[in-house]
């Protein structure tokens, strides 16, 4: 199941989120050594605090989050423009409303029974999917992400492939690239993603502020 959580349903979902941040832990300070890691097992940052939208994958059965992303909008900060500021190409600000930036999109690595069909893994495609399921509705054309390179890679054997603007490798010797996907909603690769996945229309998203 998809979940979306917006400043105005943020706080019926606590729970949810602290599930989320706790994968992040697991992803971005332990697996990665991106950011130092906290006391209380989870990992947050400033842009938590932010207007952002969190999609999450969550098990029906047992309510447990496999796997989620962070939207946020270009129009304000953005990891991209503070943090990564050296992987921007100059010649444009990557800033615009119907530009959005995804970041700290993680997934269970243990969740093997969320694998289709041997070889792919079902929360990350069904994320990738709402991702463009919000993008839709909301009018977004683009979306930007600093990742790994393995997951543009990921993304395009799903049939979403990304503009790659920049790449470094950082301190930890893992590849980071600078991407933009163009959120084309009606993408034939997508409509094959979501008759393979059993859903043939878009999560239902309201319209952000």
């Amino acid at each position: 199941m998809i979940l979306f959580i917006d400043p105005g349903n943020r706080a019926q979902h606590n729970d949810a989120l602290d599930q989320y941040f706790t994968l992040r832990k697991k992803v971005f300070v332990d697996r990665l050594g991106w950011v130092e890691g906290r006391d209380d097992g989870r990992e947050t940052d400033r842009f938590d605090e932010m207007f952002n939208v969190y999609v999450l994958y969550v098990d029906e059965e047992t309510g447990k989050v496999v796997g989620g992303v962070r939207l946020m909008p270009t129009t304000s900060d953005t990891l991209l423009h503070s943090v990564w500021p050296d992987m921007l190409d100059d010649r444009r600000d990557y800033r615009s409303p119907r530009m959005w930036e995804t970041t700290r999109f993680c997934v269970d690595d243990e969740g093997f029974a969320y694998r289709k069909g041997n070889f792919i893994n079902r929360a990350t495609f069904s994320l990738c999917l709402a991702v463009l399921d919000f993008s839709a509705v909301n009018n977004i054309t683009s979306i930007v992400a600093i990742c790994e390179k393995q997951f543009f890679d990921m993304t395009q054997t799903y049939g979403v492939s990304a503009e790659l603007i920049s790449r470094k490798t950082d301190e930890n010797g893992t590849d980071v690239c600078f991407g933009i996907w163009e959120a084309s909603h009606d993408d034939p690769k997508i409509q094959w993603a979501r008759h393979f996945m059993g859903t043939s229309a878009p999560s239902t998203v309201g319209m952000m502020a």
